[in-house]
């Protein structure tokens, strides 16, 4: 009974965990808009430089913070380790609370920088994931005199971690429309007071329900004398030692693995033309197209509930409808993303154009600030599409790297993606924002207030026409290698999609 409570209360922490998150990213383009606005209020800047600078802060802000989330996340990983899940939790959604507490009281972009800081520890699903490992582990000594002990874990783990990202899932379906809703009325701080309560809420209940469960140390013999254990405590240091080293040089040789290093290299580019893009997509939202944060909100979770129905109904038969090929199904993907971004172009350039000649309500600058209804569903569904075919390109990539390596070896590689991605996120929200903000500008499209969206696009699209012409080099060399997409007991292919705490577009 305890275990399934503990599992519970981990479920519920995610949910909550994810809603917090959520909350922030309606929000946020505004939030950053509005303390720049007020920052230059009494000077000589005119709205184009205003414009440009908080496009600027809000995509530096995004890279600070997936550095820090890649500083981070070793970090957690040593400190489940020494401390346990239970502590960790209770660390990281304290850690988390101070986040939101620092951003509900943001009155500069300084302080906006400064509520990133914490974030060094937020790594909920990573905890969420060592919990259920743990309760997996108490499970199977109560359960060791059984044979089937070992193939039960595994279903039960499996199932459990299916379960943790459905968790997830529903939060960040549930967050931004909520955060956008909250924001309506013109306070941009009140998701960010929910969340610092939805967090000490988890703080409670990993207190109160979680137990404590770090490593298990043999018993020593009584007549062990206390040189012997200070002697057998350095050879496990140094076996520690030369392990950790080890894996990690035996990690960073996937890079320069002749199969394995261009699928990471393309791993690693879909990654900066992905964040680049999915960084402008707010600022455009709110900025050339007027959405109120509750319209950002709902879009934001539209696209959401659309991957999760997708990676759970769609993704199995999309691979079966390419021969069960994962290096087709990228290339499918990606080349859906091209098109799919050039039609959010157009979505977008056209809705300019309907503002510029429509007759909508107008505040008292005379500037338009009204949407219809049919501009707020076309590109809503234009995002829909480049979220979908994302998730197919990164699903298919993370299928082909873990089934070109061996069973005991991906865990290091998946390690080794997360670390790529964070990389490509440090890189790409800055270069999206750049190009949004200079660059040359084309008469027609300046004139609608779409030049920068189209130098982003074009940059985009080159960088995926170059991932297309990697895969199909790297299917044309490696075609005769056969992939091993089959879990190891034989039965359904596995596409599971590589987790992150804050970001699941990709």
């Amino acid at each position: 009974i305890m275990i399934s409570s503990e599992v519970t209360v981990t479920y519920l922490n995610i949910i909550l965990y994810a809603v917090s998150y959520q909350l922030q990213r309606p929000v946020e383009p505004f939030l950053v808009r509005s303390l720049i606005h007020n920052q230059s209020y009494n000077s000589n800047n005119n709205n184009k430089d205003e414009s440009t600078t908080a496009n600027q802060t809000y995509g530096r802000l995004t890279s600070f913070f997936s550095l820090i989330q890649t500083i981070g996340s070793p970090l957690v990983g040593t400190l489940l380790d020494r401390i346990g899940p239970r502590r960790t939790s209770i660390l990281v959604y304290a850690a988390s609370a101070g986040s939101y507490w620092i951003l509900a009281h943001a009155t500069t972009p300084t302080w906006l920088y400064l509520s990133k800081v914490p974030t060094l520890l937020q790594h909920a699903f990573l905890v969420g994931q060592a919990t259920v490992s743990s309760l997996d582990h108490d499970h199977d000594e109560q359960d060791s005199s059984s044979s089937s002990s070992s193939s039960s874990s595994v279903k039960r783990r499996a199932a459990a971690l299916g379960r943790m990202t459905t968790a997830y899932t529903i939060g960040a379906t549930i967050g931004p429309a909520l955060g956008g809703y909250l924001a309506s009325n013109d306070d941009l701080y009140a998701g960010a007071r929910l969340a610092v309560w939805g967090s000490l809420i988890s703080v409670l209940l990993s207190i109160v329900y979680l137990k404590d469960r770090g490593t298990k140390k043999c018993k020593q013999d009584d007549s062990s004398t206390q040189q012997q254990q200070q002697q057998q405590q350095q050879q496990q240091q140094q076996q520690q030692q030369y392990s950790f080293f080890q894996s990690v040089k035996n990690t960073l040789s996937f890079l320069r693995h002749p199969t394995i290093g261009p699928l990471l290299f393309i791993k690693l580019l879909n990654g900066v033309s992905s964040s680049a893009f999915t960084t402008i997509v707010p600022l455009i939202l709110a900025n050339q197209l007027h959405f109120s944060t509750a319209q950002l909100g709902y879009f934001m979770s539209a696209s959401s509930i659309s991957v999760a129905a997708f990676a759970a109904l769609g993704i199995s038969g999309a691979m079966a409808c390419v021969g069960n090929r994962p290096d087709k199904l990228a290339f499918i993907g990606v080349g859906c993303r091209v098109s799919s971004i050039v039609v959010f172009g157009v979505v977008v350039s056209w809705v300019l154009s309907s503002l510029l000649v429509s007759e909508s309500t107008q505040d008292e600058g005379g500037i338009s600030i009204s949407i219809s209804t049919k501009g707020l569903v076309t590109t809503t569904i234009a995002s829909v599409a480049i979220s979908l075919s994302s998730h197919m390109h990164a699903t298919s990539l993370t299928t082909l790297t873990t089934g070109t390596v061996s069973v005991e070896e991906r865990g290091a590689i998946l390690g080794l993606e997360h670390g790529l991605f964070s990389m490509a996120r440090i890189v790409g929200p800055p270069l999206g924002t750049m190009l949004l903000s200079s660059g040359p500008s084309y008469s027609f499209m300046g004139e609608l207030g779409a030049d920068g969206l189209w130098r982003v696009i074009m940059v985009c699209v080159l960088m995926d026409v170059a991932l297309m012409t990697s895969l199909q080099v790297w299917s044309t060399q490696y075609s005769k290698i056969e992939i091993t997409t089959r879990k190891s007991d034989g039965n359904n292919i596995s596409f599971e999609p590589l987790i992150d705490d804050h970001d699941h577009s990709d």
